[in-house]
């Protein structure tokens, strides 16, 4: 009887711990979705200038099926040295639209 207990209980610890390190996967790649590939930012801080108009819904959703499929966007975001985005706004309104709060970009020189 014990033995069943035993490993009915190291069952539910298990799937526990597994529950608890993919919502640290899912956090971490939340914030840091192409590692190495830039500086990271506070989407907040991202101005967007008036000249970018809505995407297609169907760019939107390629976009939307590539990262359910990779994990990362598609295209990055590059900022000017003021935090206007030069490129990548699809990715911005995806980013927000997940709810990221922060997203690593590069920054144009």
């Amino acid at each position: 009887m014990f033995k069943r207990l035993k490993k009915r209980i190291e069952k539910r610890l298990e799937e526990k711990i597994l529950e608890y390190a993919q919502k640290d996967i899912n956090e971490l790649s939340r914030i840091l979705n192409r590692p190495r590939e830039g500086e990271i930012v506070k989407i907040s801080n991202i101005k967007i200038q008036r000249k970018y108009k809505d995407p297609g819904k169907f760019k939107m959703k390629n976009r939307r099926e590539y990262y359910k499929n990779h994990k990362y966007f598609k295209r990055m975001i590059v900022l000017d040295e003021k935090n206007y985005l030069i490129d990548g706004y699809t990715t911005y309104l995806l980013a927000k639209e997940i709810g990221f709060d922060y997203i690593t970009i590069i920054r144009a020189r």
